[in-house]
């Protein structure tokens, strides 16, 4: 029994933030039967967020056989089909989020544990066959039933190759030479299942209540300032790891060194008066958690902090000045 495929996406029947997992099971036809499916999600620094439920409105029949019998080759792998529902509250999407952002390409990567129930069969036919004693020169056979005396037969066993019996007991019905025929068991199933960034984004954060996201796509271009990127990139790393002061620090830097770079190329030229202006107004943003204290004296009410989204509007500008910088470079060439 494992885990074939799984398929998820936001359900929006729900009060509370949910997702539905369209799930496949593989197991053996006839030999088991699932009965009920629950489990939990972990995220991928394995830490449980939710539980999870099946969810449907089908009713479901399964079946079991006795094996050792013509119809032996019923018993092969079947797939079963089920939805799944899990509940999302706030701690939970927020701590997915936050793993997403620690991920280098921005995913959500979450681990599926499903606890499976199912009766397996053990049962096995014995090749049985009821004979008249007369055939075999014995008397007849008077039984006594509930409505009188009947004719009995005499039961026999015969091997037959179309039907593979055993004669390992002669019960009517077994679990192979013992009369335990049916057992329940739990059988713990595991999947990862990964949402790439860019769904997460436009398909389940705005339908699990957690708003739009602003997005703005800024071509790298060629690298002409492979430093300045490499700046970026350290940016990126800190505010992954909600570094804000590592974020604004390497922005800084990006600032230094396009500034430096701008200004041994241009000189005095007419290039020189528009860049100014950008950096400057870099420069005053950059510096923001530099000037905590300073806006402190301003005696501002409640406390004064740099955080997430100060932390991503620097990143965003900085992306925009190194991009302004190399197209800048690239008209003067």
């Amino acid at each position: 029994m494992e885990i074939k495929s799984v398929a998820l996406e936001p359900y929006e029947m729900s009060v509370l933030p949910s997702i539905i997992f369209e799930v496949e099971i593989s197991y053996r036809k006839y030999r088991e039967a699932i009965v009920g499916i629950s489990g939990w999600i972990e995220t991928d620094d394995g830490k449980i967020v939710t539980n999870i439920n099946e969810f449907s409105d089908e009713l479901k029949t399964s079946e079991l056989a006795a094996e050792d019998s013509i119809f032996d080759s019923n018993f092969r792998e079947d797939i079963y089909k089920t939805r799944l529902l899990a509940h999302l509250n706030k701690q939970a999407l927020d701590h997915v989020e936050d793993r997403r952002m620690a991920n280098t390409k921005g995913d959500v990567n979450l681990t599926l544990y499903l606890q499976v129930k199912y009766i397996e069969n053990r049962a096995v036919i014995s090749g049985i066959h009821l004979v008249d004693p007369r055939e075999m020169g014995l008397k007849a056979i008077k039984v006594k039933t509930s409505r009188g005396e009947a004719d009995g037969n005499l039961v026999v066993y015969a091997y037959d190759i179309e039907f593979s019996a055993s004669k390992t007991n002669m019960w009517v019905i077994s679990g192979n030479s013992n009369p335990i025929f049916l057992a329940v068991k739990n059988q713990l199933l595991k999947k990862d299942v990964r949402v790439p960034s860019a769904d997460w984004i436009h398909d389940y954060s705005p339908k699990l209540g957690m708003g739009e996201y602003f997005i703005v796509e800024i071509p790298k271009g060629k690298g002409v300032i492979e430093k300045a990127w490499n700046y970026v990139e350290k940016a990126e790393e800190s505010f992954r790891k909600w570094d804000t002061k590592g974020v604004y620090a390497n922005c800084r830097e990006v600032g230094y060194l396009l500034d430096n770079v701008i200004k041994d190329k241009f000189g005095a030229s007419p290039t020189i008066k528009k860049w100014k202006r950008a950096i400057e107004k870099f420069n005053y943003l950059a510096s923001l958690n530099l000037h905590v204290e300073d806006i402190k004296k301003e005696k501002p009410e409640g406390e004064v902090k740099v955080g997430k989204p100060e932390a991503q509007h620097i990143l965003i500008v900085t992306k925009a000045l190194v991009k302004y910088a190399e197209e800048l470079l690239e008209e003067n060439d």
